[in-house]
């Protein structure tokens, strides 16, 4: 049976072990909490497809005020590594992202599939595009030989 999970925090890092993208939602709610593992190749697709779709979906936003935005809202990525790893869960491939915007609210609804969990949050521009800088900020781009203007 699939577990469906609302995601409040999401925090990736490079696992190096692995060479994949960890994405931990909600890291320090053990009942709630998933270790996404994301592939070079999965990466490479999801990255500028969420930034066509926010592209498209939040073209008419003025930049600075996503980017105000973002800067209240930086305790999203925040943790400390030993935690991280002390509560560390076993992993599960990312299978699929999906993308859902609402017109009338103007947020989007983000499900992350993965073999045995739905996860699922609901974000605003700001929010969505923070999230997906985050994940790129955990990308080794030299490792993965990609240009880090990816």
């Amino acid at each position: 049976m699939k577990r469906n999970i609302i995601a409040n925090t999401f925090t990736p890092s490079y696992d190096e072990l692995e060479d994949r993208l960890r994405l931990v939602i909600n890291y320090q709610d053990m009942q709630n909490r998933v270790d996404l593992m994301i592939t070079r190749s999965f990466v490479l697709n999801l990255i500028p497809t969420a930034e066509e779709f926010i592209e498209r979906y939040y073209a008419h936003i003025e930049p600075q005020i996503i980017q105000q935005s973002e800067n209240q809202n930086q305790s999203l990525s925040k943790t400390d590594s030993v935690n991280l790893e002390l509560l560390r869960t076993s992993e599960e491939l990312l299978r699929e992202v999906s993308f859902y915007f609402d017109a009338d609210t103007k947020q989007t609804t983000i499900t992350f599939h993965s073999k045995n969990s739905a996860v699922q949050t609901t974000l605003d521009a700001a929010l969505l595009s923070q999230i997906f800088q985050v994940i790129k900020s955990a990308i080794p781009y030299i490792k993965w030989g990609i240009s880090t203007h990816f």
